[in-house]
């Protein structure tokens, strides 16, 4: 019991003495309000962290040109193409490349590339879910019993909020790429890094194969939201609130999770709480508000607006703006007695529209905040997530370090007892509507459905290859997934190679964010023409799947050390807006909006706490793709919109395509 021991008298005097009394008695109390207590600072590399570098124009001009070359089959028109990119580079390309030096040098605390892209974002007025939002499913506990909805939203919660407290008080482990984990994760390493002067402790950690990644997004995962304006939306902190949001048929409660001191409190309040609106009698609130969140921005703009006008609606709303994080549980969401589970879940995690016998079943998500755990009544649970303020690299590492710590600890287990006199201390959320607002949100319900009815959701796992496969052959497995995509495109297209976007993170420089890796190159588009005209032997097609391998590697190591194209020439247009001059004429030929056009949008989603995960396409005849390899399997989520194109075909091409892959691999013979 006194694990868990949290002050529980209310004077200040009374409070102060049961916290001495506490800490004394017990260090098991520190260890639950904390996460870990790492000796390297969490900050600890960010004064030293590298600039992002600013590529040579002339690099990359002819990096894209290169990947421009792989999916632009009329001579005449690449050709084209490549004078314009050559009298851009000589004129207006040369005056915002060096501009764009000159004020990356006035800024050496930041990149020249974080300013542009949260711009990118926030001044986009396209809806969130399916566009923006991702989502990330967890797999079950390994304990059956600990998968209780109720059981595992508090555990949770509780290892979430242990690791806000570890990030905000600098204690939570600083995120490092170690080459070689056997010589650099050891404790003379830590023991180097403490004495080291943060001025200089990025470049000492790199001697030791050891590469610190930036964390400054890390900042916005708790206590933060993006507010809905015209024309440009913001992100809005809060670092005192002390309450999650817990969403439920639609309805909106709040709960305080932490004590007036700052410290979590007991896991058994914790349950009591997520427990009580579980069970909670609350009809079905069929005027949610949440739906609004699904709407374009301007529009949520102006009926936030109107909301607010209300004191009480006012009120609510800063509510759930200011919340630590937000729970959705799905208590009327069963999936197991569907055809197809996995797809129903996906479905209900991506955009929270899925088939029920529960007539005008509200949206039960709130997609501005930056991030939701949704949890369903059939055991599955996954985190949603605004893009705007970061990347999946500190999304990851918080997704695995809460289910690592929820399995190792389980603060809460089927024994914990539910305390019903926790009800007084959850607040239930009220809106008052009139009957014009009422009308605007049947209406938008009625458009999300539709919307989403558009979408089609596939999978497939494939059983035959894991990551070793591959590099038992040399091969980087990374490069045989965009293989294996290029080649199922190139069978349902009749021969076609599509613009290909695949995101690599510059988590490694201050203040990083991504850059894409096109993936479709004169290799991959060589390999699957030999694949598919069956008119050469085995060896040659395996150089050709040898090439394909090297060059993705070469790309992947330059998009990750900021010798990309794309974000390059995103700067140097950004800047050209933000001065005012016009647009040069070159971000407006049909071949750059072409280049940019990306029918296969691709990211690596992976990992020992997956099962699964994904986001939609990027454009209307696209594919969203998400992939890895999950245990000794190879996974990949197809989004599309089925009026476009058909992702199950798409799938049973990209298997025929790994059959034909593993084939060349293993034999001999000609394919």
């Amino acid at each position: 019991m006194m694990k868990y021991l949290t002050p529980i008298l209310t004077t200040s005097k009374h409070h102060h003495l049961l916290k001495v009394i506490t800490r004394c008695i017990s260090s098991d109390h520190v260890d639950y309000q904390y996460l870990e207590k790492s000796n390297l600072p969490t900050n600890k590399f960010e004064k030293s962290l590298p600039s992002l570098p600013i590529p040579n124009l002339s690099e990359s001009c002819e990096r894209f040109l290169e990947s421009m070359r792989a999916v632009i089959d009329d001579e005449d028109q690449f050709y084209d193409f490549k004078k314009k990119i050559q009298y851009f580079q000589g004129r207006e390309g040369n005056f915002l490349h060096h501009e764009l030096i000159r004020i990356n040098q006035a800024n050496k605390h930041t990149s020249y590339i974080s300013e542009p892209w949260f711009d990118m974002y926030l001044s986009s007025r396209t809806p969130l879910p399916i566009h923006y939002n991702p989502f990330m499913a967890w797999k079950e506990d390994p304990s059956p019993e600990m998968n209780e909805p109720c059981i595992r939203a508090a555990n949770f919660v509780i290892s979430a909020l242990r690791f806000r407290r570890s990030l905000m008080e600098n204690v939570l482990t600083p995120e490092i790429f170690h080459m070689n984990a056997k010589k650099s994760n050891t404790d003379f390493y830590r023991k180097v890094m403490k004495m080291t002067p943060a001025a200089i402790a990025f470049y000492v950690s790199a001697a030791f194969q050891a590469f610190p990644l930036d964390m400054s997004q890390y900042s916005s995962l708790f206590n933060s939201t993006r507010i809905p304006m015209q024309s440009k939306d913001i992100l809005q902190k809060f670092p005192d609130s002390k309450h999650i949001l817990i969403l439920n048929k639609g309805n909106f409660y709040t709960f305080d999770v932490l004590n007036s001191s700052g410290d979590l409190k007991s896991p058994e309040e914790i349950f009591s709480a997520l427990k009580t609106v579980w069970e909670s009698n609350d009809p079905h609130n069929t005027d949610s508000i949440s739906i609004l969140t699904t709407l374009d921005r301007d529009e949520w703009a102006k009926h936030r607006e109107t909301l607010r006008k209300n004191p009480q609606n006012a009120s609510s709303i800063d509510m759930i703006d200011s919340a630590i994080l937000t729970v959705c549980l799905d208590s009327d969401i069963d999936m197991t007695k569907e055809k197809d589970p996995r797809l129903n879940h996906a479905h209900n995690f991506l955009h929270g529209c899925v088939k029920t016998d529960i007539p005008n079943r509200p949206l039960n998500r709130w997609f501005d905040k930056s991030f939701s755990m949704i949890f369903s009544k059939d055991k599955q649970c996954a985190i949603n997530f605004e893009h705007s303020w970061g990347d999946g690299v500190a999304v990851l590492r918080f997704f695995n370090e809460v289910f690592n710590d929820s399995a190792k600890n389980k603060f809460v287990t089927p024994q914990t007892n539910q305390d019903k006199s926790i009800t007084s201390q959850i607040t239930r959320l009220n809106f008052s509507l009139d009957g014009q607002m009422k009308e605007a949100i049947k209406g938008c319900n009625i458009k999300y459905q539709e919307w989403t009815k558009t979408l089609g959701l596939d999978y497939v796992l494939y059983d035959k290859m894991d990551r070793n496969y591959f590099k038992k052959s040399k091969l980087s497995p990374d490069s045989m997934f965009q293989l294996a995509f290029q080649l199922a495109y190139y069978k349902i297209s009749y021969g076609k190679t599509p613009v290909t976007y695949e995101s690599s993170s510059t988590a490694a420089f201050k203040h990083g964010r991504t850059e894409t890796i096109r993936s479709a190159t004169m290799q991959t588009k060589k390999a699957c023409f030999m694949i598919h005209t069956h008119k050469f032997n085995n060896d040659e097609i395996m150089q050709a799947i040898r090439e394909c391998s090297t060059k993705h590697s070469e790309l992947t190591k330059n998009a990750a050390m900021g010798k990309g194209f794309d974000r390059h020439f995103f700067a140097m247009k950004y800047l050209a807006m933000k001065k005012g001059k016009g647009i040069p004429k070159f971000y407006e030929d049909p071949n750059y909006l072409y280049a940019n056009h990306f029918t296969l949008s691709t990211s690596t989603l992976h990992g020992e706490c997956f099962s699964g995960g994904g986001f939609g396409p990027v454009v209307p005849d696209g594919f969203g793709l998400g992939y890895g390899f999950f245990g000794q399997s190879l996974g990949v989520f197809c989004s599309t919109y089925r009026q476009n194109r058909n992702g199950a075909e798409f799938l049973s091409a990209l298997v025929d395509s790994l059959n034909q892959l593993g084939r060349i691999i293993e034999s001999k013979t000609p394919a």
